[in-house]
């Protein structure tokens, strides 16, 4: 009877260690298949050439940590790409990687739900991205549409060359009137040269910047109603139209086919132009091309409303909805955006890196530029409330750049120029609230 039961427990101990073996020998199995499963991603972004060659050394050692997976690479200019990037979207022929600007998510969430929610994937490691940041710019509708690449300040970029040249001092403090003076004074020594790179873009920034300033409060409010008055917009375009009237902006017949793309000007690039209205993701981009280049801070009006410093993700990268490796594509941007290696080659080719492991690492190594990390912990300090998605519409944009460009053709007065932008806009703005209340 005991040899019974010794035969029976022996048995039983035996199916035991074989259920066991094949147990382990499966799951290991089905994870060296998982592992070795080939797999190709389309990843696709804009940026300047330090950008391009960065990403691309990054995405060659992710392929040489994973052989089984191959990205694709879809990468160019700013001009055209969300033009492009919704024409794939709604055609279901979008990449399985993007990246995408945060004033972009109110328009894209209105035109589908194209990007999966990225809080979802236990690839990615959220820790190491600050909770309120990822919440002020990162969500839609409950759903996080991307990760930050990096921190983004708008700042100015300078030519330390070109300061020198006219004895302009590198740690100025700038007011609106102190820009006035100073390109008047440098167009009247010299007038080849303009102590501002803008184009009607940047001239936007430039007007919303000023408006908000004085005014405080939104640009656009959440009602569909504008945010400043037309007293206040008059002033801006006043100051626009005194900008252009003193040679501190290279007239737009000349820098116009530039729009859109201020840092390819070639009087830029040979120094005849001072100081670009930019941001901080940029700047290693630039500087590439401008060795002399620094940064400082935007004027900051006295007594104003609001600083207008806007602090916000570089880009956001996100995962198509539609892609059919989208744990992979997430696993990539988990890598990409948290893993020292990567940081260690991107360093700071799009801003200060949001991820805390990746930014230590970048400290530790010394591989940050002084110049981003003390401009970004300036304007952080500065940060006016995050926009809401309204005042980033890219309509709303167009519709201001067009105006801005007639003011700069004299073909609008600075109180004609008012006008016509708030009655357009109020006409939009109806328009939007219609569609978005479908």
């Amino acid at each position: 009877m005991i040899k019974s039961k010794r035969l029976i427990a022996t048995l039983v101990l035996v199916v035991f260690t074989i259920s066991i073996f094949f147990a382990f020998s499966t799951g290991g199995s089905e994870k060296a298949k998982a592992a070795s499963k080939k797999v190709t991603l389309r990843f696709m972004w804009w940026g300047g050439e330090a950008r391009h060659k960065a990403t691309l050394a990054a995405i060659q050692a992710y392929m040489k940590k994973y052989p089984n997976v191959r990205i694709n690479a879809e990468y160019g200019g700013i001009e055209g790409y969300m033009q492009k990037l919704i024409t794939q979207l709604v055609g279901r022929t979008a990449p399985d990687i993007i990246q995408i600007d945060v004033t972009w998510i109110g328009e894209l969430s209105a035109q589908g739900d194209f990007f999966a929610d990225l809080k979802t994937f236990k690839e990615v490691n959220l820790k190491p991205f600050e909770e309120k940041f990822l919440k002020d710019w990162c969500y839609s509708n409950g759903k996080l549409i991307g990760l930050p690449t990096g921190v983004n300040a708008s700042a100015i970029h300078y030519n330390k060359d070109f300061f020198k040249k006219f004895g302009i001092p590198e740690n100025k403090t700038w007011t609106w009137e102190d820009i006035l003076k100073t390109a008047e004074m440098i167009h009247k020594k010299d007038k080849n040269y303009y102590l501002l790179n803008f184009d009607a873009t940047v001239c936007y920034y430039l007007l919303k910047t000023y408006v908000l300033q004085k005014k405080g409060g939104k640009w656009i409010n959440d009602d569909y109603t504008m945010g400043f008055d037309r007293r206040t917009l008059i002033e801006a375009f006043t100051y626009i139209d005194k900008l252009f009237k003193v040679g501190a902006i290279q007239p737009f017949s000349e820098s116009a086919p530039f729009q859109g793309k201020p840092e390819q000007n070639p009087k830029w690039l040979k120094g005849e132009l001072g100081m670009l209205w930019n941001w901080t993701s940029t700047f290693a981009a630039n500087k590439a091309n401008i060795p002399s280049l620094s940064m400082t801070m935007i004027p900051i009006m006295k007594n104003a409303k609001s600083t207008a410093v806007t602090v916000r993700p570089s880009q956001l990268l996100a995962v198509n909805k539609l892609s059919k490796n989208p744990k992979e594509a997430a696993k990539f941007i988990n890598w990409f955006l948290n893993d020292k290696q990567a940081a260690l080659i991107l360093k700071d080719v799009r801003g200060v890196p949001a991820s805390s492991t990746a930014r230590e690492a970048l400290e530790k190594a010394n591989a940050l530029d002084p110049v981003i990390t003390q401009i970004t912990s300036e304007a952080l300090k500065r940060a006016a409330p995050p926009e809401n998605a309204l005042s980033q519409n890219q309509e709303l944009e167009k519709i201001a750049t067009d105006v801005i460009q007639q003011l700069a053709y004299k073909q609008l007065t600075p109180t004609q120029a008012a006008d016509k932008l708030m009655a357009l806009y109020k006409q939009k703005l109806e328009e939007i609230k219609r569609i978005q209340s479908k």
